[in-house]
């Protein structure tokens, strides 16, 4: 016989598995084992205790008589006395002798055994031994087949770690405690509009209170290193695992055809198996066709354990029964319910985790298995699963790296000496940026998770706000404080979702710069409306459009300056512009302008007209622009204009012109009848001579020619007095003149890239001019005389700013 712990070794899968086992698995399990133990008990008593006995059957044999006379008659008369020891000598009540040897009892005993005796009442035990091997076996296909044990083995591994990880208690810790916080929030903004109502009126108490006895703490907002950058590789070996898992249904299938099979068997052995059972007898007629060696043709054979046999058959077909059913009720639960899909969505208030996706296939058909198990189970697995959950931690780590120390080290003055901070592929907003008061411009660039909180109010000098290639989400009471507080905000953009719909908001903001593409594949992007931005003074978009978007009316009457940067994108429809009656400066660069639009006549306060990087080759019409009383710069930079119009005289009021990069040859002696000029930039055209026209501008202060054909500058220059910057690099000099030392206000002069080979010592007598204002080659340099050398270098030089930069 079999001992308990040998049939339980057959059951000995490893114990984690049982999480992937429903109500119903195991209880089929249970029945496996009885089923086991049945098994093993029938066989183990018919391998044993198995015996027949047979006796001749005299009623049915009637030959038996005749057969003994002639055997005695014929018999040799022997001197052998008859054994009375002999006991298998029977006398019939009418007399006749039924005598069987010893051997021929055995004999018989075992043929009617092998053919008297019904194969299935020999080989019960056996059968069902058979059938329960199957069924074990069709249990747990699933893991052992390599396709789907391996997924599980890496499921079991993966969950063991969550349930290990610091960071599972912390994060659910977590997401009540925000639970609770924003209820409060809620709470707090419901009394403020409530205590905002007519004072006459008494507010009635809200209907949400939280109990006083009730305190929320908040969880610990550390978390050891070590355990965060587990957590953090746990997060990611769960997606990598999702994404593999969710391929195909392999698992699926695997369970779903294990079913079918188990209840195909059970069917099977539920139709076949009750007629054996009823053939199960203790009396059985046997007819071993050994006549001529025992003398008899029937036997009356009793099998000794067919009473128990048939009990344990009886016991199994009860089992097998219930299992059936089991299997029905397993196919019920898998088509009647969407398994190879999960969300957690379904559970309400018992998830804190909402926001992870639906998942599909094998993935979610194992949640299923486990969500069955154990709701517990996918409640702390969710954990890894949440991007939420992924986002708090990356926060906890990036709290615990940027110190105050460290953001304030990261802090640098710009250009226009505020205080800024760049956060450069950071996830989040650390803590600490909050507790740097004094900041004043924020920079994000290719950032992740970006969420202002109300903690942004603590910024009381932050006026501007740059978001390059990053979406940034701003809650409601933070964005309250922001829209009175931001003056400028720049947003650099791939794809629309990355305008944020919050900046629309901002009543008191004054600058608005978009920079990215509004024209996909010609499809054009419109901008929200902007009727809430009423302080707006600047608007610059950087982008491909070929219309204006319509949005713009809605702040047109307010801008003050007017920025497209087009992408070599023709500007077809520009009628807004008229609109914009208040606008001071107009720039229109790369929209593959022709001609100077003839609406822009209609700017009474235009100050600033840039069209820089057009198709202009001629700038006749620009005559248009007489009227104009404040226009007094242009910009006609980066085209292809050969030729400066005599009609550019008509704009009185011009002190800056920029005609840069083009084709110009020749300077007019018109040009320099504008005596109120101020800044003349002329670089890279192909010019070969200063006209001595030029001493006509008396206010000149800036002059470039660089990148030019000039050979020789001509006295009349000298005679600008009030020229503070001269840029004569890359032409073909050789020489100045004395004169220089005429250039009193001279303070930046640059001579890069000529053939010169000395400085006249007269341009020491330039008393603003120094070394650091000085720009020449290094030989140069090297024979400066004792004279230029005393140019002291403490003063900074006075640099001639342009009208715009």
């Amino acid at each position: 016989m079999f001992t308990v712990s040998d049939v339980s070794s057959l059951d000995s899968r490893q114990p984690a598995f049982r999480i992937f086992k429903p109500w119903w698995d195991i209880f089929m399990d249970y029945l496996t084992i009885i089923m086991l133990m049945v098994s093993i008990f029938g066989s183990s008593t018919q391998l044993y205790l198995d015996d027949t006995s047979c006796l001749p059957n005299l009623d049915q044999d009637t030959s038996g008589f005749r057969r003994e006379r002639s055997s005695i008659q014929n018999l040799p008369d022997l001197d052998v006395a008859p054994d009375e020891n002999d006991k298998n000598i029977v006398h019939s009540s009418d007399g006749r002798s039924t005598s069987l040897h010893y051997w021929q009892n055995q004999y018989i005993n075992q043929v009617c055994q092998s053919d008297g005796i019904p194969w299935f009442t020999r080989f019960a035990g056996y059968v069902i031994l058979f059938h329960t091997t199957s069924l074990i076996i069709c249990s747990n296909f699933c893991f052992t087949y390599p396709r789907t044990s391996s997924k599980v083995e890496q499921f079991i591994d993966i969950l063991q770690k969550c349930f290990q990880s610091p960071w599972t208690n912390k994060a659910l810790a977590m997401a009540v405690y925000k639970d609770t916080n924003e209820l409060e929030d809620a709470l707090d903004t419901q009394r403020s509009i409530e205590s905002s109502l007519n004072n006459t009126i008494s507010p009635q108490p809200s209907s949400l209170k939280l109990q006083q006895s009730t305190s929320f703490q908040a969880p610990i907002s550390t978390l050891d290193k070590k355990d965060a950058e587990q957590a953090k590789a746990l997060f990611e070996k769960v997606r990598q695992f999702r994404l593999h898992v969710e391929e195909k249904d392999t698992i699926y299938k695997c369970y779903v055809g294990q079913n079918l099979l188990k209840a195909l068997q059970c069917i099977t052995i539920i139709s076949y198996m009750p007629p054996f059972v009823h053939a199960v007898k203790f009396d059985n007629l046997c007819e071993p066709n050994a006549k001529l060696l025992v003398g008899y043709w029937t036997f009356n054979c009793t099998y000794s354990t067919s009473r128990f046999i048939k009990k344990i058959l009886l016991f199994f077909l009860f089992l097998v029964v219930t299992y059936g059913l089991l299997c029905i009720h397993t196919l019920l639960w898998v088509f009647r319910n969407k398994l190879k899909q999960y969300t957690f969505e379904k559970r309400g208030d018992s998830s804190p985790f909402t926001d992870i996706p639906v998942v599909k296939n094998d993935f979610a058909f194992l949640l299923h298995l486990i969500d069955q198990y154990d709701t517990l189970y996918c409640l702390r697995f969710g954990v890894f699963l949440s991007e939420v959950s992924e986002k708090k931690l990356r926060m906890l780590t990036l709290n615990h790296d940027w110190t105050v120390e460290r953001t304030r080290q990261r802090m640098i003055k710009n250009n226009k000496d505020q205080i800024e901070l760049h956060l450069f592929m950071v996830s989040g907003i650390p803590e600490s940026v909050y507790d740097v008061t004094e900041l004043q411009v924020l920079r994000l660039e290719l950032c992740n998770d970006m969420n202002i909180g109300t903690k942004i109010n603590q910024l009381s000098h932050l006026e501007e706000i740059w978001i390059l290639h990053c979406v940034v989400i701003v809650s409601p009471l933070a964005l309250m404080w922001l829209r009175n507080q931001l003056k400028k905000v720049g947003v650099k953009y791939l794809d629309r979702d990355e305008i944020p719909e919050w900046i629309y908001k901002l009543t008191k903001l004054q600058e608005l710069y978009l920079t990215g593409k509004m024209s996909i594949e010609n499809k054009f992007v419109e901008l929200e409306s902007m009727k809430s931005l009423r302080s707006l003074k600047v608007l610059y978009l950087k982008s491909n459009i070929s219309k204006i978007p319509p949005s713009i009316t809605d702040v047109a009457y307010h801008l003050v300056r007017f920025c497209i940067h087009n992408d070599k994108t023709k500007l077809l429809n520009y009628h807004i512009v008229k609109k914009m009656v208040n606008l001071t400066q107009l720039e229109l660069h790369n929209c593959e302008l022709d001609k100077i639009p003839s609406l822009i006549a209609a700017l009474p306060k235009l100050q600033l007209l840039d069209l820089k990087g057009n198709n202009l080759s001629k700038i006749d019409d620009v005559a248009n622009l007489q009227y104009m009383e404040k226009l007094n710069c242009l910009k006609f930079w980066f085209n292809m204009i050969r030729i400066i119009p005599s009609n550019i005289t008509l704009i009185k009021s011009l002190k800056y012109l920029y005609l840069s990069h083009n084709l110009i040859e020749v300077l007019p002696n018109v040009l320099f009848t504008i005596e109120d000029l101020h800044y003349l930039d002329v670089k890279n055209n192909s010019i070969t001579l200063i006209p001595d026209g030029i001493a006509k501008l008396v206010n000149l202060k800036f002059l470039d020619v660089s990148s030019n054909k000039i050979e020789k500058l001509p006295e009349a220059l000298y005679k600008c007095t009030k020229l503070q910057t001269l840029k004569l690099n890359y032409n073909l000099i050789t020489s100045l003149s004395k004169s220089i030392s005429n250039l009193s206000q001279l303070s930046q002069l640059e001579l890069l890239g000529n053939y010169m080979e000395k400085l006249p010592v007269e341009i020491a007598q330039c008393s603003l001019l120094t070394l650091s204002g000085l720009i020449v080659d290094p030989n140069i340099l090297e024979l400066l005389t004792p004279e230029v050398k005393l140019l002291t270098q403490s003063p900074t030089p006075v640099r001639f700013n342009s009208f715009i930069e």
